[in-house]
């Protein structure tokens, strides 16, 4: 994860992708190749060390970059890295993917809500989740769950780092009414689960 630091420049370069990435219709794929280049990168450390060390040359990286990208990765992304390269910037380019991230996000009309819940949601509930959050936004959005047993009223959604609170409070505490039942019916098999068991030994 990018800290504060990292996505604001990384900003400058991510909008700047993005623009000229809209423009060529090529918005979507150059996300997908940016998410892949970071799992490729995190799955070969020698290789993210090369490239964000200060140590290194300018044009030595920009020969690995060549000679690793080219003809496997699209020339907008390849041609974006070289320019993140002669600006010395390499080093962000975790905060560059995710401010492109982001800003791919609000450009599709997308917000990312962060969803904790005392239980799993079931489908139908993430549905209503989903519903809640788009009418407090205009957005469609993208759910990031976590489970934590000890939330209180079953769930808390925040988004943009804000709780979604006053306007929908009635539909979350309908939702938190669902999950705290569901909590206690795995509590009840739970029991009736052991309770077999141990009747069993």
């Amino acid at each position: 994860m990018a800290n504060d630091r990292e996505l604001s420049i990384g900003h400058v370069y991510s909008r700047a992708m993005l623009d000229l990435a809209e423009q060529q219709g090529q918005a979507d794929s150059l996300l997908e190749e940016l998410q892949g280049l970071v799992e490729y990168l995190d799955g070969n450390p020698e290789l993210d060390r090369f490239l964000s060390s200060p140590l290194v040359e300018d044009e030595d990286r920009a020969r690995v970059l060549e000679k690793a990208f080219r003809g496997r990765a699209s020339d907008l992304l390849l041609d974006s890295l070289q320019v993140i390269n002669r600006k010395g910037r390499l080093s962000l380019l975790r905060g560059i993917v995710e401010g492109y991230r982001s800003g791919h996000r609000e450009l599709r009309g997308m917000i990312e809500a962060r969803v904790r819940t005392a239980v799993q949601l079931s489908d139908a509930l993430r549905a209503r989740v989903r519903e809640t959050v788009a009418r407090h936004t205009g957005r469609q959005p993208i759910l990031i769950e976590t489970v934590d047993p000890s939330v209180i009223g079953g769930i808390v959604i925040e988004v943009g780092g804000q709780k979604i609170d006053g306007s929908v409070a009635n539909k979350l505490r309908e939702l938190g009414k669902a999950l705290e039942l569901r909590a206690s019916q795995e509590i009840v098999r739970s029991r009736s689960y052991v309770s077999q068991q141990e009747s069993a030994q």
